[in-house]
């Protein structure tokens, strides 16, 4: 190794050129090989930037142990002491196939426990039942908690969380108090927590019932999101009267398919605080919504609801419930998006519903009726509105120049409107940009 490769960072003040390393190596959620920088990079250029970077305990505040690691224990270890005394934010990745961390990293990450912070565990129900922690307080307040089925347990053992010999059990000698949580396929029971002042959930594969329980146990709670929830486990109580909510602001309903589940959702909460609902890729049960959205309150503003096929029809029999309503996103998968978007308009002249609306949003995957748009601002309480068109099409306007400069023109006449693909990225103003200014 050489001693200096650099001729300006070693003249630098320790402190600057570690600030320089840092802004160079930015920690992140979760270590990705292909957004973060390893700070072992930095120390294999030349010996003053191995010393500096050993030296900088920000750098090591942020690893993963999982795919890309080998099973390095000493590195592990040199990796966590030289984070000094700093806040960690780690992810643990184990599988029915990867046989690594055993159980020596994992008590080894137990002795840091105490600065655990944001820490993201994906592991067969032995090894996160490993993970006890010390006695000392700690200030754990992002917890991710997925499980795998370890690869010797019986495949036709009962499934309830609670019941299976093989269900994870997470504890530590210190009780944490986190505020963001997510589990997946492990049971509240499982889960040895305070939850008071959990402010944002997620909670995947996991039954009805713990959803409940959980919102009754986090008075704090700002944001719920519920993914792919099953039926009750009848491990606690069913409510029998809508669960009021003061504080939820945020609901978020994704791929939950059983018509029965949905319904239980939407009859057993009241929130007066609700801001946003998305319903994504889940059951429509078109009676029990519009019960749920008559209890909305008046700060109630962001609707995202998945379309398709079967239920785009009972929207209008929704959206007159939706008083309030400022922003809302229709994800579209129907073919042909031509036949929803004349509807859409049709209803909303007939009707005149969402009179507050002030921005519209589609979510297309396939073609779009574009001479179809004036159609929208053609309404009258609907003549300012933001419409906004993202695309996950490939080659959006390919071949199409005169439907481009068409919508060009509408934005020239006033029109609100932008169409985005990849990233955001604004595809009129960059054909603006790149071709019209060509003809000029």
């Amino acid at each position: 190794m050489k001693e200096n490769h650099d001729r300006l960072i070693h003249k630098f003040p320790p402190e600057i050129a570690s600030h320089i390393f840092i802004q160079y190596s930015p920690p992140s959620e979760f270590f990705d090989r292909s957004k973060r920088i390893n700070p072992l990079y930095l120390g294999a250029v030349c010996q003053k930037w191995r010393q500096l970077a050993w030296a900088t305990p920000r750098l090591w505040t942020s690893l993963s142990i999982g795919k890309y690691n080998d099973d390095r224990l000493l590195l592990f270890t040199e990796w966590l002491e030289r984070s000094a005394t700093l806040p960690l934010t780690v992810t643990v990745v184990d599988g029915p196939q990867r046989r690594y961390p055993e159980e020596e990293a994992i008590n080894i990450l137990n002795k840091h426990s105490a600065r655990w912070y944001d820490m993201h565990f994906v592991l067969t129900p032995h090894l996160i039942s490993r993970l006890s922690g010390s006695s000392q307080e700690n200030i754990l307040r992002r917890l991710v908690l997925y499980h795998f089925p370890d690869s010797d347990s019986d495949s036709d053992s009962d499934s309830d969380s609670d019941s299976d010999s093989h269900s994870p059990k997470f504890s530590m000698k210190s009780k944490p108090s986190p505020t963001d949580l997510a589990l997946l396929g492990i049971g509240l029971p499982s889960v040895d927590i305070l939850w008071n002042n959990l402010a944002a959930v997620s909670l995947d594969d996991i039954g009805v019932d713990h959803c409940f329980e959980l919102i009754r146990r986090a008075p704090a709670l700002e944001t719920l999101k519920l993914i792919s929830i099953t039926p009750s486990s009848n491990v606690f109580l069913t409510p029998n009267a809508r669960i009021n909510h003061r504080k939820l602001h945020s609901l978020e309903i994704l791929r939950v398919t059983e018509q029965r589940v949905v319904m239980e959702i939407l009859d057993s909460l009241s929130l007066p605080s609700l801001e946003s609902w998305v319903h994504n890729k889940s059951a429509f049960p078109l009676d029990n919504m519009i019960s749920f959205a008559g209890c909305l309150p008046s700060c109630f503003k962001t609707f995202y609801i998945y379309v398709n096929k079967r239920h785009w029809h009972q929207l209008e029999q929704l959206f007159p419930h939706l008083t309030y309503l400022e922003s809302l996103t229709l994800s579209v998968i129907h073919r042909p998006t031509y036949d929803f978007v004349n509807w859409l308009c049709a209803s909303a002249q007939a009707l005149l519903y969402l009179p507050h609306l002030q921005s519209l949003e589609f979510i297309i995957y396939t073609d779009f009726p574009w001479t179809s748009l004036p159609q929208i601002f053609a309404l009258p309480h609907w003549q300012s509105l933001k419409v906004k068109v993202s695309t996950k099409a490939a080659r959006v306007f390919y071949g199409e120049d005169g439907i481009v400069r068409y919508l060009l023109g509408l934005i020239d006449q006033g029109l609100r409107l932008s169409v985005v693909g990849g990233g955001e990225k604004d595809l009129l103003k960059e054909y603006r940009d790149n071709v019209v200014s060509l003809d000029i």
